[in-house]
Formats: structure tokens, sequence, C-alpha cells
């Protein structure tokens, strides 16, 4: 839900697709709702605030993340990411940090 040109990364059906959810109610809507939102602040603060919603890695890093904080938000759920799913995400992460700032500084990619 970047505000970037009021694009934003996911939408309820992405996240909904990706959880393989196909019986909706108000309160899984609340909760999709909370973790796009959430994804979105994560987002920022990892990336940037005008990270690229167009690039398919930020949409998957979106999903994994709102698909994470959606399968663990009860308390009794331990959180379990493997070490190679971690270590995707942070690449992940790092690349689109090094390409934002890149394109800020009017280098080509």
């Amino acid at each position: 839900m970047a505000d970037t040109e009021n694009k934003t990364v996911l939408t309820q059906q992405d996240v909904l697709d990706y959880l393989g959810i196909d019986y909706v109610d108000d309160m899984i809507k609340r909760n999709i709702d909370r973790t796009i939102s959430t994804a979105d602040y994560i987002l920022r603060g990892s990336i940037g605030k005008d990270y690229p919603v167009e690039d398919p890695r930020v949409k998957e890093l979106a999903l994994i993340i709102a698909g994470d904080l959606y399968d663990n938000r009860g308390l009794t759920v331990a959180a379990n990411v493997s070490a190679n799913t971690r270590k995707l995400v942070d690449d992940m992460i790092l690349q689109l940090r090094l390409e934002l700032r890149r394109s800020k500084n009017g280098e080509t990619l």
C-alpha cells in the first residue's frame, strides 16, 4: 500500500490468493488489511518510502511479510522461517535498497 502516486503493492485479493483463503468474512478482511498496512510500513522502513511498487520482488516481499503476519498473529504459534527464506528476503531488501539509492542519485541500473 505504498502511496507512490496512489499505487498499492498489494490488494486484499493478492493476500487471500497467497494464503489460499477462499471464504472471507469481515474479521478476515480486517486482519488482511492490517497485514497489508504493516507490510507497507516494513517495506518503507527497510527499502525506503518511495519503494518501487511495480517491482515483482517488492510484491513477493510484501506477500511474504503479510502471509507471515497473518499466519503468526496468535501468541501460541511459533514463527518458523527457514534460513533460506530469511536469506532470500534479506537479499531482496538489500538489492532494492541499493537500486533505490542509485536511482535517486541518477544512476541507471
